[in-house]
This record gives structure tokens, C-alpha cells and sequence, in this order.
């Protein structure tokens, strides 16, 4: 009997003295709960079992969803924006998570500009559909809606009564339901394989387009004494929280008749350097786009650095500064009648050109390649904080 139970425990001994120290047994992360704000970073522990096995399996880690937070080969995550997401850090056989809240950002804006757009009256449900943006000095929004520059705006998509015919007073409400003194709410609707704006949203308008966030939630209140004053809420799709304000005047443009904007079809487009003395630090670029019956010419500044034209925005403006086009040389040709330009938006991009313009005549155009598509849509992105 002795015997025998010696026998048992030497071969206990034994098979734990012979554990293989190379095969993970466990793995554990810490902490297993993480709390970040946008653009924190926190490095996650991997703890194994054995220790000794470390250096025997190689580890990897995997975000559930990287647009909330991203982690790299040593653990380190990184908020990317609100959200929830499960980061998962594993060896061959062994994984363990970590669950990650990005917390919602908090935005509270003051507004210098406003401009309204009046859709016309929505003939289903009898209510004016009005569209009401409002941006800082950073950003030129024109009367066709066609915006230049770097910064933040609202987008906000009003329903009035039919009788309205300027901007409301009134408390306005977010609803899925169209009635008098109503917010659509934000929504991204698919056209093909791109994706657009639609309702009310905070926009983040750069170079490179457009990124939206958008409103779920909230009211307006507008107030007329004199000038306008407004006062957002609004509760986002991520649960962000925009507050914004504005004071001022507000310019109000009748849109609601597409038809009354002419479009032209450009077939053929070129580009060649010009000099104007009177312009000694910039460099000038004379575009011309043309059909069988029309050509369209603009003359753009450039920077002095760079010799071709560059992709991007160009407007109409009296200040002397690269990226935009001269007041006195923009000119629609049609008929052998030459007739002025007086405000304009002319967008290059893959060697193509779009434009928005009014001739001195108060007569709106849109022209664009016969062969591309409306890059005055703007894509939507992910917005960026």
C-alpha cells in the first residue's frame, strides 16, 4: 500500500515537473473596462501563463471597430471617436478582451454668418422647406449654396408654415413627421457606390470635402428683433452634444426652381499662363471650357510657386490671393455676345472642371464635363473632431 501511493506521487511530480513551459496556458488583459476621450491612448497588459511562454507565441491584437478606437502590435489603443468597441488581444490558442467606450465630444459653437435657401413649399404635406446654414468667417457659403474654404458649419433643415416668407420666428423641433416648425433630422443616403448629406447635420467643410455629423435630436429657437438670434441644441447620432449660437443678419435666397439654373455641357477644356502685371506675386491661369455654342472663361490666381493649376476651389474675389478668380476676367461667350461674370465658384479636380456662376445679368448657369459626374455633391466621410 505504501508502495503504491509513493508510486502515485512520484508520477504527480513527475508529469508537473514536466509541464511543457513553452505552451501558453492562460491570457489575461488589464484592464478589461477602458474609458477614453477623442485622441487619448492607453496601453492594454497582456499577461500570460506561463511567463515563460512568452517568448515562445507571438501575440496579435484586433479592434472590433477601428473608426472607435484602434490598437497596435504592442497594445496601445487609440480613440479614434464615440463609440463602443471590443479590442481582443490573443495568441495562437489563447484570447482575452477588453471593452473600450469612446466618450461622446461635447461642441459648443458660435456662429457669424447665416444664409437661408427657400426650397419652396412641400406640396404633400403644405409646408415651406427652408434651409438654414450657419457658418464662421472661415467658410464663404454663395447663393447657390456652393461653399469655399476651412471650418464648421450647421446644416439645418427647417418646415415652416406656406405662408412664411422669411425666416420664422419660433421654437423648431426635430421630428420624423413634416409639420409647421420642424427639423428633419440627419440621414446618409446612398447614390450608387457614394454617399451624401441629407437633413441637418454639423458639417466639417475642408479641401478634401465633406465630413458630417449627424443631428438626431434637438430644437432651434429663433428670435427677430431687429437682427436675427438663434439658439441651437442638438444630440447627435454618436450622442454628441452640439450647442451653438447666432447673431445677425441672414441673407434669404428663393432656390426653390431648379429649372431656372441653365446647364452646360463642356466638351472640350483648356488651360494656358497668363501674365497681368498689375499681379506681380501670383501666378494667372486663363481656363476655358467650351461646346459647339458656348465657352466659359476664367482666369484664376495661382500661388507663384507653382506653375500648373492646382487642384481645388476657386471663387470670384477683389482680394488679391491665390485660389481665387478675377472679378474683370470671367466672361460667358455665347453668340459672339460676350457677357460678364459677376460671381462664380470653379472647382478643378482629376483635370476636370465644375463651376456655379451668375452672369452680370442675374442669371444662374452650372457647367460642368460631359462626361463626369456633379462633384459639387460632396461625399461624406467620417466626421473629424
Amino acid at each position: 500500500m505504501h508502495k503504491k501511493l509513493l508510486y502515485t506521487l512520484i508520477c504527480v511530480f513527475y508529469l508537473i515537473g514536466c509541464t511543457d513551459e513553452t505552451k501558453v496556458q492562460s491570457v489575461s488583459l488589464n484592464p478589461t473596462e477602458l474609458t477614453l476621450n477623442i485622441g487619448d491612448t492607453h496601453q492594454i497588459e497582456m499577461l500570460i501563463e506561463p511567463i515563460s511562454a512568452i517568448i515562445y507565441n507571438p501575440t496579435s491584437w484586433q479592434s472590433s471597430n477601428p473608426n472607435v478606437a484602434q490598437v497596435d502590435a504592442n497594445g496601445n489603443v487609440t480613440a479614434i471617436y464615440a463609440g463602443e468597441c471590443i479590442i481582443t488581444g490573443k495568441t495562437k490558442h489563447h484570447e482575452d478582451y477588453c471593452h473600450v467606450m469612446v466618450v461622446a465630444p461635447e461642441y459648443k459653437l458660435t456662429f457669424t454668418n447665416g444664409i437661408v435657401f427657400d426650397e419652396g413649399i412641400k406640396h404633400e404635406t403644405n409646408q415651406r422647406n427652408l434651409i438654414l446654414r450657419l457658418y464662421d468667417n472661415n467658410i464663404t457659403v454663395d447663393s447657390t449654396g456652393a461653399m469655399s474654404g476651412n471650418g464648421l458649419f450647421l446644416n439645418i433643415n427647417l418646415y415652416a408654415p406656406a405662408d412664411s416668407e422669411k425666416l420664422p420666428i419660433g421654437t423648431y423641433k426635430t421630428s420624423d413627421t413634416i409639420n409647421d416648425f420642424t427639423i428633419l433630422p440627419g440621414a446618409l443616403r446612398q447614390e450608387g457606390n457614394s454617399y451624401y448629406a441629407t437633413g441637418s447635420y454639423l458639417g466639417q467643410y475642408t479641401d478634401n470635402g465633406l465630413s458630417a455629423l449627424f443631428l438626431t435630436e434637438g430644437e432651434i429657437i429663433v428670435e427677430n428683433n431687429g437682427n436675427y438670434s438663434i439658439i441651437c441644441s442638438f444630440t447627435g447620432a454618436q450622442a454628441e452634444t452640439i450647442d451653438a449660437t447666432f447673431n445677425g443678419t441672414i441673407d434669404i435666397y428663393d432656390t426653390s426652381q431648379e429649372n431656372k439654373i441653365t446647364t452646360i455641357e463642356y466638351t472640350e477644356a483648356t488651360s494656358e499662363p497668363i501674365e497681368i502685371t498689375e499681379e506681380p506675386t501670383l501666378n494667372h491661369i486663363k481656363i476655358s471650357l467650351s461646346n459647339n455654342d458656348t465657352i466659359v472663361t476664367f482666369v484664376a490666381r495661382t500661388p507663384k510657386s507653382i506653375n500648373s493649376l492646382p487642384e481645388g476651389k476657386y471663387y470670384i474675389s477683389d482680394n488679391i490671393m491665390a485660389y481665387t478668380l478675377l472679378p474683370n476676367d470671367c466672361y460667358i461667350t455665347s453668340k459672339e455676345e460676350k457677357i460678364a461674370i459677376t460671381s462664380a465658384t470653379l472647382q478643378v479636380k482629376e483635370n476636370r472642371y465644375q463651376a456655379n456662376f451668375t452672369d452680370i445679368n442675374g442669371i444662374k448657369y452650372f457647367i460642368r464635363s460631359k462626361e463626369s459626374e456633379n462633384i459639387q455633391k460632396q461625399k461624406v466621410k467620417s466626421f473629424v473632431n
